[in-house]
């Protein structure tokens, strides 16, 4: 009955069905050969990539090859390649050596990386890699590198903040010191020279704490430390834990006093130190927190017998108080002092005259008192020289070296206070004075060309020449031996066509050098007739 009704509705409505596309035997066929014949093409293409793929492969090799060769006789017909390692060596040392000091690119390292054969130079050179660097962008394991490839040679430890400082930086360069310590520790024995350069004082106090703990340090010869933000003394080595120690180098930075909380009437480790250099940048005395207290500075040169060498750049020591009681004030016994560089970085330093009067040091052979390049001269110290006058304070004095120190009224007084002086170096301006000064070619002063061997002016000027030229001809004509003769530069342009007249005349009378000149500037036929 179903049936029925569905057919008669199909009748009704015309039927539903479609008409179902009728497809050729011969398109099938057609098409199912197009794709065999392109799936045999791609086989093919395949086949013929995999075998480009290969010669791609060996002419790529080959060509490494190739140029690696070119690149080596291009090399060896450079006139370096020519160098023996040994001379080529020494370049490279040169160039370590000169680098600036604390960089992340080090040189050694781009030496390494620039040919095959100035890697094998460089790897096997020891002395090119003696300098660790400890900063935060230097990975421990470069560190190792270093300690592998400097064999058992002394070392230089650099403890370095990092170049750019960031946020974080000081905790970043805390971490990454204590792991840097424990891959530097069985290197100790080794080490020779520690630099600290940090402004952070936690980072100086741990790394002096740690090596307390490793101490004796039996090599340890020098010790470096530079702080432009430290805000407290700088800590130094105790009892016997660097022996060897002989060189103390402190820099914007106090040093400690003679007893401290931690340890209490503790000796420092300076025993055997022959050379103390303080300085301090760019400040007035009493008002940095960089200013030693002069019972410091007592207390540290009376541990330190054997000191003959004593060097004071800026005004690192408050002598304040001292100098309120003079009366009271007891002399400073440098006895085995041989050398006094004096650098006082201002025209008017507070205490330099305070410490020319209060130190002895009977044997010292070398001094030296630099003010800076400005007019009038620095402070006068002249009176201080004698002990009483007419006795030199320093009459064993041999080298001499004084810049802007001379005052016109106290040529005299300069010079005979160093009778004995055999080598001399004199600023532009001190030479003027010296030369035009009657009393100087006269007889009658103790210092005389008899006396000096050797005489450096630093960028005379031309009247100042002429006049050493006739103070040649008043010696020479009194049989006085006479010195040789250094200009050293520069020279000022202006001054340059007499110059080269009155350098001939000296150079009729004694051997004349010349220092730091340009050359090209000068008549070359001039300069070879000296």
């Amino acid at each position: 009955m179903v049936l029925q009704v569905s057919a008669a509705r199909m009748s009704n409505t015309g039927g539903l069905s479609h008409k179902m596309p009728v497809v050729p035997e011969e398109l099938l066929s057609t098409l199912r050969q197009e794709v065999f014949a392109l799936q045999n093409r791609r086989k093919e293409l395949l086949a013929r990539l995999e075998e480009t793929n290969t010669s791609l492969v060996e002419v790529q090799t080959l060509l490494t090859r190739k140029t690696s060769q070119a690149h080596t006789v291009q090399n060896l017909l450079a006139p370096v390649s020519r160098l023996p390692d040994e001379v080529l060596l020494a370049i490279f040392e040169e160039a370590v050596r000169s680098q600036e000091q604390g960089q992340v690119t080090r040189t050694e390292i781009a030496i390494s990386y620039t040919s095959h054969h100035w890697r094998q130079v460089t790897v096997n050179a020891p002395r090119l890699w003696n300098s660790l660097c400890i900063r935060a962008e230097v990975p421990i394991a470069m560190l190792q590198i270093y300690l592998s490839r400097s064999a058992n040679i002394p070392l230089t430890i650099e403890f370095r903040e990092r170049e750019t400082a960031w946020p974080g930086a000081d905790k970043r360069s805390m971490a990454h010191l204590g792991s840097a310590l424990d891959a530097i520790w069985p290197s100790v024995p080794r080490w020779r020279r520690i630099v600290v350069l940090h402004r952070s004082y936690p980072y100086f106090t741990h790394v002096f704490r740690e090596l307390r703990k490793v101490a004796p340090l039996k090599m340890l010869q020098s010790i470096s430390m530079k702080s432009p933000g430290v805000c407290g003394p700088c800590p130094l080595l105790l009892g016997d834990s660097a022996p060897a120690l002989e060189s103390l180098e402190v820099e914007d930075m106090p040093l400690p006093p003679p007893v401290t909380q931690t340890f209490d009437a503790a000796r420092y480790s300076v025993a055997g130190l022959t050379t103390l250099r303080l300085r301090v940048r760019g400040m007035r005395a009493g008002s940095s927190h960089a200013a030693t207290d002069p019972s410091a500075f007592r207390a540290l040169i009376n541990s330190a017998p054997m000191l003959s060498a004593l060097e004071i750049y800026g005004q690192p020591i408050n002598f304040g108080q001292e100098r309120a009681n003079e009366e009271d004030v007891l002399s400073l016994e440098i006895p085995r002092l041989r050398t006094l560089v004096l650098h006082p970085g201002t025209q008017h330093p507070h205490d330099l005259r305070h410490f020319i009067s209060v130190i002895k040091a009977p044997t010292l052979r070398h001094f030296e008192l630099v003010y800076p390049d400005n007019t009038p001269p620095g402070q006068d110290v002249s009176d201080l020289l004698f002990d009483p006058f007419p006795l030199a304070r320093f009459p064993s004095v041999e080298t001499v070296r004084l810049h802007n120190a001379v005052h016109p009224d106290t040529v005299a007084a300069s010079m005979n206070a160093f009778p004995v002086a055999a080598r001399i170096k004199l600023g532009s301006t001190d030479a003027s004075y010296l030369f035009e000064n009657p009393t100087f070619s006269s007889t009658c002063s103790p210092w005389t060309p008899s006396h000096i061997q050797h005489l450096t002016v630093i960028s005379p000027l031309h009247n100042t020449l002429l006049q050493m030229y006739e103070w040649l001809l008043s010696a020479a004509s009194q049989g006085h031996r006479l010195p040789i003769i250094t200009l050293e530069g520069p020279i000022r342009a202006i001054d340059c066509p007499e110059f080269l007249t009155q350098l001939m005349k000296l150079a009729s009378c004694t051997e004349v050098r010349l220092c730091g000149i340009d050359l090209s500037m000068l008549d070359r036929s001039l300069v070879a007739r000296v």
